[in-house]
């Protein structure tokens, strides 16, 4: 567990740094006397690991939160961040307000058992700077974009673009190197908000996990979701097979089952 990869410069005073478990991607975007992180990691240990990897580069001290959405591997590890004002969705609050502690208790079912206390630990901080659908956030002498496009991995997902550098970070809406997840997401409406990303135009992308990437993925992403959105609608519909739509997926057949049933139950 920690750290898979060092930090990595991807745009003007941007870095991104990716960590064991859940591959998953922390972002830092510097400003000339302000610093916006994006997502914190699972628990506080994690955090914590993480405040002292941001030592390493050359800005001052974290002065702004965001969470991409309310999946804890994203931003379980807040209470690590005492006092720093934290940006995210009004939905993602609400979704950490009703069902974190829900939530926490059942990562602990699977979760292995030496990590248990660590995320035992870790208290449930919601986001305290709400949007619905768009904030813009100084960072002195830079503008950061927080937006939410519409529904995909969740209700929620906040979408930060770096207007002077073009760069995205996507979280969820975007997986590389595994395919997207759909336990809390909207199949028929996911392509259309991943269309919305890609009308950003950013050269770099960076995904909730796996490595940073380009605009391209989120095209070949929004197609595959989009397939797949019209094989769950032919079933929806009744002419198709649900077996026809494991057949036809570019998805493992345990990942199109959950896409299919969210489909089924979301219309």
């Amino acid at each position: 567990m920690g750290a898979l990869t060092a930090w990595q410069e991807i745009g003007d005073r941007i870095w991104v740094r990716r960590y064991d478990p859940f591959n998953v991607n922390v972002t830092v975007v510097a400003g000339e006397d302000r610093v916006l992180l994006v997502d914190v990691r699972t628990t506080l240990r994690e955090a914590r690991e993480l405040q002292g990897d941001l030592a390493e580069l050359p800005v001052g001290p974290i002065t702004h939160l965001a969470f991409t959405h309310a999946h804890l591997d994203h931003c379980l590890g807040a209470g690590a961040f005492h006092g720093v004002p934290i940006w995210g969705t009004v939905g993602c609050r609400e979704d950490l307000v009703r069902h974190g502690i829900d939530q926490r208790e059942r990562w602990l079912e699977w979760l292995p058992e030496q990590e248990r206390p660590h995320l035992r630990a870790s208290p449930i901080v919601p986001p305290d700077h709400t949007l619905r659908d768009h904030h813009r956030l100084g960072l002195g002498g830079r503008e950061v974009d927080l937006l939410h496009l519409g529904r995909g991995h969740t209700d929620h997902d906040l979408v930060v673009h770096v207007l002077d550098a073009s760069v995205v970070v996507a979280g969820d809406l975007l997986e590389v190197g595994a395919p997207p997840q759909f336990h809390d997401a909207f199949p028929f409406q996911w392509p259309a908000t991943l269309g919305a990303v890609a009308g950003l135009n950013a050269e770099v992308v960076v995904p909730g996990h796996g490595p940073a990437t380009d605009a391209a993925a989120l095209t070949t992403q929004e197609s595959e979701l989009a397939h797949l959105a019209s094989l769950c609608r032919e079933v929806h519909s009744g002419v198709r097979s649900r077996e026809s739509v494991f057949a036809g997926s570019p998805y493992p057949r345990a990942t199109t089952e959950v896409a299919l049933a969210r489909a089924i139950e979301t219309g």
